[in-house]
């Protein structure tokens, strides 16, 4: 089952796509592509962002062929998808979408909280996990993050992920070893989703000072953005327990 929404004026009942009249896609609105094999929760999040201001639905599809196909053409600016589809992982999903579509931001939302999914999926280009037992304002903040650059974990997912970070014990040393005690402190805090703001109190040390150590991470690390930062970090085990 898939539908693509685009937005001219026109309709292709042989191809089921539906074309929107008029100028229904401006450039401000978030074009959201959904991915999921329940057909209840992909049908309700299509009406809970068909009625939102400021998001319009790009497609939808339940297979991750199908999705591969289409995710282009929809012009997406976010993809919604599941980590179990019918014909493919999700996972495999979001590598191949990050490799032919890097502009399309991913957000996987599941029911899986293991740590090993979420590395892996943020590991193949992610912006964003959270869980199915998500609430409306919740999915909708997610997105409007992961489509402004940013990454997002909702709480039980960093939870799960600090864990199973904590239990992996790597067979040789660190690939990074010059990132100072307080570097670590400011990096763990910002995988904590804590603003400049926040690190600043919870460190006692100044906001500029916060954003000079964020930006010698970013320099360390060769990171281009915070979700770049947060993926080499977790890929490095930089947040393991000393």
């Amino acid at each position: 089952m898939f539908r693509l929404l685009t937005c001219d004026n026109r309709y292709d009942s042989r191809l089921d796509i539906v074309w929107y009249i008029g100028s229904s896609c401006p450039n401000d609105m978030i074009r959201v592509f959904i991915a999921d094999d329940h057909t209840i929760l992909r049908e309700g999040l299509v009406a809970m962002l068909r009625v939102e201001p400021g998001f319009e639905i790009a497609g939808y599809a339940s297979r991750g062929s199908e999705t591969l196909a289409m995710i282009g053409e929809a012009r997406s600016d976010v993809l919604l998808l599941d980590i179990n589809l019918g014909d493919m992982s999700g996972i495999e999903v979001a590598r191949l979408v990050h490799e032919k579509h890097p502009d399309v931001r991913i957000l996987a939302l599941t029911m899986y909280d293991k740590g090993s999914f979420i590395r892996q999926i943020l590991r193949q280009g992610a912006s964003g996990y959270m869980l199915k037992n998500a609430g409306k304002n919740e999915i909708l903040e997610a997105i409007r993050t992961v489509h402004r650059g940013g990454l997002y974990l909702d709480r039980q997912v960093s939870d799960s992920l600090m864990n199973s970070l904590r239990n992996i014990r790597s067979g040789g040393p660190s690939e990074v070893t010059d990132l100072t005690r307080r570097e670590k402190e400011v990096l763990r805090l910002i995988v904590d989703e804590y603003t400049t703001q926040e690190i600043s109190e919870k460190l006692f040390i100044s906001l500029n000072t916060v954003e000079s150590h964020r930006k010698n991470l970013l320099s360390k690390l060769n990171a281009r953005n915070i979700a770049g930062l947060v993926r080499i970090a977790l890929e490095k085990g930089l947040l393991d327990d000393d």
